[in-house]
């Protein structure tokens, strides 16, 4: 609302269209294979009247800046996605907790060798917090490898074909939650 003067003299210059206060779908991403950290993702619904055209864009978190960030265009009642850097207040730890090659099972010139990892995810925030946490078994290159996950608690959300894990996990405020896979591989 209100008037802008923009100089005809060819020289850019910005004036602000709107301040918009959207109402973002929090979530956390991580991948401790990776790296030891959650990634704050929002899942915004552009419930305005404008097009957000594709530039750059200021993000507040109430009066507190998270930064700037490249918007792709954005149509009135889209959905689109935003990733907000990592969350300290959320802590992620993987290890190795067992590797054990299978005695009994020796055949020849074939292998079993057993895995088991554990992954601990910490909410340190003063609210609930959702949490996806993802994680991949190997992927055999060759058909004489095989890997089979053996055992998981709690079990995966979702377990791609390429032996891909997802948890969706609802951590309370201060709580503490740790996954355990077991997988082997023969070889």
């Amino acid at each position: 609302a209100g008037a802008a003067d923009v100089p005809g003299n060819h020289e850019p210059r910005k004036v602000t269209v709107a301040t918009l206060r959207l109402k973002p779908d929090l979530t956390y991403i991580t991948a401790p294979k990776l790296e030891s950290v959650c990634y704050r993702r929002a899942e915004i619904k552009n419930d305005s009247a404008y097009t957000f055209l594709p530039g750059p864009a200021q993000l507040f978190e109430g009066e507190e800046y998270l930064g700037a960030t490249a918007l792709e265009f954005v149509a009135p009642g889209q959905t689109f996605e935003l990733t907000l850097g990592a969350d300290e207040r959320l802590r992620v730890e993987r290890e190795l907790v067992a590797r054990d090659v299978d005695k009994a099972f020796i055949l020849g010139d074939r292998r079993r060798v057993r895995y088991a990892y554990r992954i601990t995810v910490e909410n340190l925030r003063d609210a609930p917090q959702q949490v996806k946490v993802l994680d991949q078994l190997p992927v055999a290159q060759d058909e004489q490898i095989k890997v089979k996950l053996d055992s998981a608690d709690p079990k995966p959300s979702e377990q791609s074909e390429l032996n891909r894990l997802e948890w969706t996990l609802t951590l309370d405020r201060a709580a503490k939650r740790v996954l355990r896979f077991d997988f082997t591989v023969e070889h």
